[in-house]
């Protein structure tokens, strides 16, 4: 902690506008008003230089000071950051995913004595991604919606997080999973309509069709129960959704799963390359859950 006086204390430097030198002079620098220092990089892993003075620092470094170097990427085959990541304590911030994103959300939700539904979870997931930050401000919505009530259901997330009465995300995955074009693309529709972004609705059909082949696949292989629902990164709150995700396996050949992600893939490129939202993800929607099963076949050999 650098106490209340945080503009005397707290001193920000960007990598690709400073050197080495000029961190570590900044980290020797004293300061009249605070008494403990921060001095924070952020993109470290660009400052200039060969890391002159890192070994003098890193031998007598000054006391109360704090050096935070953020970088995404440290380069460890250069001499400096050998030896500063030898000495130094490093904090690791991957972004949560599956599982781990999962485990965070029911912490919150259990710290903060919020009762979600399991779908109403997914839905929250779905809605916030990996941004933590905005998951707790949406928490606190929910919190503040949910004062009183045992437990909130996906429409109740999907309405307080900002979608109207608009059926969640989560229902666009179920429809894409049964091979209902026309439903799905009904969602999808209802979905753009009310302001969702179209790269998250791509998202969600692809993860939709990944997991049905997974699951596909882990029929094939006679895995057992508990195998699949750890293979499918489904928690014990969300078991229920095994048996339907494995009937909606058997609506898929492997040649048309094989199609229908690249369909998905052409839709992120059209979205990439600044195609109409709209158009590009229920033609790609159209293809997956369309085609007809024999419609990809393997090659015979000519007689």
């Amino acid at each position: 902690m650098v106490g209340p006086d945080r503009d005397d204390a707290v001193q920000v430097l960007r990598g690709e506008e400073a050197s080495w030198v000029r961190v570590f002079d900044a980290a020797r620098t004293g300061s009249l008003f605070a008494l403990r220092r921060a001095v924070v990089v952020r993109g470290a892993d660009a400052l200039k230089g060969e890391g002159e003075g890192a070994e003098s620092y890193l031998a007598d470094p000054t006391p109360g000071v704090v050096l935070v170097l953020i970088a995404a990427k440290p380069d460890r085959r250069r001499t400096v950051w050998k030896r500063i990541l030898d000495r130094a304590s490093v904090i690791t911030a991957e972004p949560l995913k599956g599982a781990a994103l999962r485990k965070h959300v029911a912490e919150q939700l259990r710290r903060r004595k919020l009762g979600l539904a399991p779908d109403a979870v997914q839905e929250l997931i779905d809605r916030v991604g990996q941004d933590l930050r905005r998951l707790n401000g949406e928490l606190e919505k929910l919190e503040a919606f949910g004062s009183g009530q045992r437990s909130l259901s996906a429409a109740d997330v999907s309405a307080v997080l900002g979608r109207g009465l608009a059926r969640p995300l989560w229902a666009l995955g179920d429809a894409m999973a049964g091979r209902r074009a026309g439903e799905a693309i009904e969602l999808m529709q209802e979905l753009l309509e009310e302001g969702e972004e179209p790269i998250r609705i791509l998202g969600v059909l692809h993860r939709s069709v990944r997991q049905v082949r997974a699951a596909s696949a882990l029929q094939k292989s006679r895995a057992s129960r508990a195998e699949m629902l750890k293979r499918l990164d489904l928690p014990a709150n969300m078991a229920f959704k095994l048996e339907p995700i494995l009937e909606a396996a058997r609506r898929w050949s492997d040649g048309v799963l094989v199609a229908a992600l690249a369909a998905l893939d052409k839709a992120d490129f059209r979205l990439k390359s600044g195609g109409e939202p709209g158009a590009s993800l229920a033609a790609a929607v159209a293809e997956a859950c369309g085609r007809a099963e024999g419609a990809v076949r393997p090659a015979t050999r000519a007689r």
